[in-house]
């Protein structure tokens, strides 16, 4: 029987139990799981887990009598489906750091809590950068303040340490180099945590209009009239513009200062309609 603390996505959780419960009965469908838990479209069910409907809270307890939760392992169905289908950041963070507090002891869970913070924290990844270009001797304190704005050298000990244990980084012969992590977040708590680095990449250059020269900065703006088409146009130029700039980043011999560089393609007005 699947264990519903295996799953960040409560939908794939649903297709999981759907398939071990049609391997074991051939006459358990999509619509036989609908009318048993007592749905009135047969579809219901196979259009929650396709992503095409969302469960409400009488639905989440209509769904249980099959299911056959219990405790600690319903009310964390109840949170997972709640976040899954929350709406903002804010809601969605909130709702992960109650699924987060289930089963601390799971090896699994662990390693998912601190891919969360690597993905989501804009300093891990300004870390992982500067390991590779200076030889810090494990002065924590000294990363922390080479980093703009400063952090905790107790931070940034988690940091590396973290970065270290989950293999995106590697000390061979008393330095650091890079290396590709071999476990990777689902895509659920990959989209939260990219959402919260870019919340922080905002803050940051916010910041730095007060903080940094404008010598050392560069941001500006530009407000166009653009059709749709042309819009995926601008996307397509920031997606190559974004790719040579991780050639130059990839041929520079010189590195002497690690770098947030932030493209924001936003709309300010509402869908203009042609006849107005």
């Amino acid at each position: 029987m699947a264990n519903v603390f295996n799953f960040i996505d409560y939908r794939e959780y649903l297709e999981t139990f759907y398939n071990e419960q049609k391997g074991r009965n051939k006459a358990f469908s999509y619509q036989y799981f609908a009318n048993k838990a007592g749905f009135k479209s047969k579809s219901f069910l196979k259009l929650v887990i396709d992503g095409k409907k969302n469960l409400s809270s009488d639905s989440i307890q209509k769904l249980n009598s099959i299911l056959k939760l219990n405790g600690k392992s319903f009310s964390y169905f109840a949170d997972l489906v709640a976040f899954n289908q929350a709406k903002s950041v804010q809601e969605r963070n909130f709702f992960f750091d109650k699924i987060a507090q289930y089963n601390k002891r799971s090896s699994a869970r662990t390693v998912l809590l601190q891919q969360y913070d690597i993905y989501s924290r804009w300093y891990y990844n300004a870390i992982r950068e500067l390991v590779i270009t200076i030889d810090f001797k494990d002065d924590f304190e000294l990363l922390g303040k080479m980093l703009k704005p400063a952090i905790s050298a107790r931070k940034v000990s988690e940091a590396v340490k973290t970065l270290e244990r989950l293999g995106f980084i590697e000390k061979k012969e008393n330095r650091y180099i890079q290396c590709d992590p071999i476990i990777t977040t689902g895509d659920e708590v990959r989209s939260l945590a990219i959402s919260n680095f870019h919340i922080q990449n905002l803050v940051l250059a916010m910041s730095s209009i007060d903080t940094v020269p404008s010598s050392e900065r560069d941001i500006s703006c530009l407000v166009l009239g653009l059709s749709d088409e042309s819009f995926g146009l601008v996307k397509n130029e920031i997606k190559k513009f974004r790719k040579k700039l991780l050639d130059i980043a990839a041929s520079e011999k010189k590195v002497n200062r690690v770098y947030h560089i932030n493209f924001q393609a936003l709309p300010v007005s509402e869908v203009i309609n042609a006849n107005e």
